[in-house]
């Protein structure tokens, strides 16, 4: 079993969402102590992960009894990037290839709005949380951000909005203008993602911007006063050493930002990694377990505490993901998410709008292609409509 345990520190359990064992096991009554017993015993779960899942568990109680009855997150989703991450497998696109789809995708979004607006009013339905992801949704203009969010916010009511998050994940779309804009509208999360501070990985995996120009982008964003910013950082990239990912690691935490999310390299079948190959291969599975160790290691001492936590397919080393927060800066959205306890209500191509109730999980989908998402924009806005059917059961 040891050895078992130091080879497959997540042993035999399967899924995206390990911690819900423990929050489901908790509403059924158990005790802490027999819910690490059970975990222990049928899964074959490594101590060191199994502690991890109820800090997590515990980080995330707090926020999941904040929420209000009726609470929804709403997600938008903005395909466009400057160019595309070698690991990437999302329905995002360069704007080389298709920047001329902008101007008609925010049409059809428009569009998908006004068909949405009515039913979440009509069903009561209290909206805490936003999230702009993608993509990079300040690939757009600052003017089309403007007018993209004034939008939302005259068709959807904010007055319960707690946490309104921006993916500005790529420090070459960062302007001062752009930021203008967020903070005017009350964003009060972003996300500015190095993934690396090596540049030499940088060039590898497809990303335009050198880690000093992340670094300005980072000053940039925190002059603003945004509340929270979010940093990414990816173990196990081509060619990087325990050591690359640990001074990516210290020079990101040198910055003390409110969050950062540790994900560990995955080998996903859309992305370009995968379908073209790559001259570089990632580190052993060894190494990526000492860079996730390290990354728990520091950030802890640092008083970073993890609060979300998912696993992948195709995972390097077995490994996992970790949003990792300062005290009392834990993301509602990705909580809300990770566990499914709430519904989500997405905008945009290849969103997913999830419905949640205490029997039931299911989901609406929107087309991945956005030539199809702007074509067949009627077809989406109809299939909104099940809403009233799942909620008046």
């Amino acid at each position: 079993m040891e050895n078992l345990n130091r080879e497959k520190p997540w042993g035999i359990i399967s899924g995206v969402r390990p911690v819900k064992h423990i929050l489901r096991m908790r509403r059924e009554g158990l005790c802490d102590t027999e819910i690490r017993k059970s975990l222990k015993e049928e899964y074959e779960i490594s101590d060191k992960k199994l502690d991890i899942m109820f800090l997590v568990a515990d980080r995330e109680r707090d926020v999941i009894s904040s929420l209000k009855p009726d609470s929804i997150g709403l997600y938008v989703d903005i395909p466009f990037c400057p160019s595309k991450c070698i690991y990437c497998s999302f329905a995002s696109m360069s704007t080389q290839k298709m920047g001329k789809y902008i101007e008609p995708y925010l049409n059809a979004l428009f569009d998908e709005i006004d068909g949405t607006k009515k039913i979440v009013s009509d069903l009561g339905l209290k909206i805490e949380s936003v999230y702009f992801g993608g993509g990079t949704p300040t690939t757009l203009l600052s003017i089309e951000l403007d007018s993209l969010i004034r939008k939302l916010k005259e068709s959807f009511d904010f007055s319960n909005v707690r946490e309104f998050t921006v993916e500005a994940g790529r420090p070459d779309t960062i302007t001062e203008e752009k930021l203008k804009v967020l903070k005017k509208h009350g964003v009060n999360r972003i996300s500015v993602n190095p993934q690396s501070m090596n540049d030499k990985t940088l060039k590898i995996i497809g990303r335009n911007h050198s880690a000093d120009e992340f670094k300005k982008a980072f000053s940039l964003v925190k002059s603003y006063g945004f509340e929270c910013i979010n940093t990414d950082v990816i173990a196990g990239l081509p060619g990087e050493t325990f050591d690359d990912f640990k001074y990516t690691v210290d020079e990101v935490l040198s910055l003390a930002p409110e969050n950062i999310t540790v994900h560990t390299m995955s080998i996903k079948r859309a992305s370009n990694i995968n379908l073209f190959g790559c001259n570089t291969k990632s580190a052993p599975d060894e190494e990526i377990a000492e860079m996730i160790d390290y990354s728990y290691e520091v950030l802890g001492k640092n008083e970073y505490f993890p609060y979300y936590l998912y696993r992948q397919k195709n995972i390097l080393g077995g490994m996992e993901n970790t949003g990792f927060s300062k005290e009392g800066m834990s993301g509602i959205y990705n909580i809300v998410m990770m566990e499914e306890i709430s519904t989500v209500v997405s905008l945009g191509v290849g969103a997913v709008t999830k419905l949640v109730r205490p029997d039931l999980i299911e989901r609406i989908f929107n087309f991945k292609d956005v030539i199809e998402y702007i074509s067949r924009i009627e077809e989406i806005k109809e299939r909104k409509n099940y809403m009233y059917d799942f909620y008046n059961f």
